[in-house]
């Protein structure tokens, strides 16, 4: 297709060459989602900490990608994992939403027994994220990742 084809034989070809790397840099900026702390990948829940006692865990995982959200556990006495899908929110870059799915056979009533949590939907502040380190804060209590 030429130039007069598409429309394009009022503008100087040679101007709109200049534009197209920032154009694609803009377009490459818009499309990417912000990082967010880092928290895309695969979080291994180390400790807990609740009124000055410290519980080691090394059986539980949060996995992050995009939107998305899963938590994941491990039962070591059926050599077993278990895993329920769900969403997250950032808010600012302190606030972060996390809530289970109940869609597509997805029942996180039957799955909350197999945490902490006392809902479907939590709600932790961002003490401290790094590469590998993660610091979470919910409800009285602070839990600790490291990535994986």
């Amino acid at each position: 297709m030429t130039p007069q084809q598409i429309g394009l034989s009022g503008i100087n070809m040679r101007h709109i060459r200049r534009y197209i790397p920032a154009i694609a840099c803009l377009a490459l900026l818009i499309s990417c989602e912000k990082a967010e702390h880092g928290l895309e990948g695969k979080w291994q829940l180390k400790t807990i900490e609740a009124d000055g006692v410290v519980q080691t865990v090394d059986t539980v995982w949060y996995n992050f990608q995009n939107v998305l959200f899963q938590y994941q556990y491990y039962v070591p006495a059926t050599d077993t994992y278990h895993a329920h899908p769900g969403y997250k929110t950032l808010e600012g870059d302190s606030r972060l939403e996390l809530e289970l799915a109940n869609e597509n056979g997805y029942d996180a009533r039957t799955f909350l027994p197999h945490t902490d949590w006392s809902s479907p939907k939590r709600t932790f502040t961002i003490e401290s994220s790094s590469g590998d380190r993660l610091i979470l804060n919910s409800e009285g209590k602070t839990y600790t990742f490291h990535k994986r």
